[in-house]
């Protein structure tokens, strides 16, 4: 008797140049020019990938379920140098992280450690763990969610603390006692990040809070009716606007003052981290496939 297994497919991607490169959770990459729908090259790994991907010096990076580092040439998909970090038994829904700034590629681990490594010489400059109960309790889950460079700032938030680091040397310059549940977003020196529901701006100058508005309260003012809890997806920034999306395919457009200018809803479910290029905004639906909206 044969037996069938069906297994969800988690897919990753990042688009440089009309070509969209996309990893899944069963250790599959691809290069795909979504101009001309055709794929350029696809390469199967066997180690399922868990990261985001970043492209930096013409190499695709990314991270595999063992927190291995995987630098990849982008014009053949062949892998370039591995570079092994510590692994954690214990796994929740934070996935490893990337983020790049010019030549420095920044790693966050779902062990809670910090590398930063050169793109051009693929070396380590420096790493730190952030996993503040490392001593107490090794197997604790790390949270956390993703990381953004700025003004050579790293802003990490991580467990229930937001981290402003310093690029170069790795030290933490302070933290905040609030994360972000979505990645935050640096603006005009204000940094928007997302926790228990509310939008909160911070100064980074300062670190003096503008402003923490709860965002289901917001909602409901908007639309004159009663306030229910919505769940949120992911944040991005756009036309001077912050782009909050919702589970349920509406999108909410807030001014930077925090306040609703518009509540609108996508044409297909939201499955993967949106992202615009030139205007439009790419993203995969729920049924894997890319849409493409202007």
């Amino acid at each position: 008797m044969m037996i069938l297994t069906f297994i969800n497919k988690i897919l990753n991607l990042s688009i440089e140049n009309n070509v969209i490169y996309i990893s899944d959770n069963l250790g599959f990459i691809y290069a795909l020019d979504y101009v001309s729908e055709k794929i350029l090259w696809a390469k199967n790994y066997k180690i399922p990938f868990r990261s985001n991907i970043k492209i930096s010096n013409n190499n695709v990076i990314m991270a595999n379920q063992n927190n291995s580092i995987l630098f990849i040439d982008k014009k053949n998909g062949e892998i370039l140098k591995t570079i092994p970090t510590e692994e954690n038994v214990f796994i929740g829904d934070f996935i490893n992280n990337f983020a790049v700034h010019k030549n420095n590629v920044l790693f966050l681990n779902t062990f809670g450690s910090l590398y930063s490594l050169n793109s051009k010489t693929l070396d380590i400059n420096w790493f730190l763990n952030l996993n503040d109960t490392l001593d107490i309790n090794p197997s604790k889950i790390f949270r956390s969610n993703q990381l953004i460079v700025s003004k050579n700032k790293i802003f990490v938030p991580a467990n229930d603390n937001l981290y402003v680091i310093d690029l170069l040397t790795g030290s933490i310059i302070f933290k905040k006692n609030f994360t972000s549940i979505l990645k935050p977003l640096v603006i005009n020196n204000v940094l928007f990040s997302i926790d228990n529901d509310l939008l909160i701006a911070t100064e980074l100058e300062s670190g003096k809070i503008l402003y923490s508005y709860d965002i289901n309260k917001k909602i409901a003012e908007f639309l004159d009716t009663k306030k229910k809890r919505v769940k949120l997806k992911s944040i991005i920034s756009a036309d001077n606007k912050i782009f909050v999306f919702l589970n349920n395919s509406f999108v909410i457009k807030f001014n930077f003052n925090g306040e609703i200018s518009e509540i609108s809803k996508l044409p297909e479910k939201i499955n993967s981290m949106p992202i615009i290029v030139e205007n439009q905004l790419i993203y995969l639906n729920n049924k894997n496939r890319i849409s493409i909206i202007n």
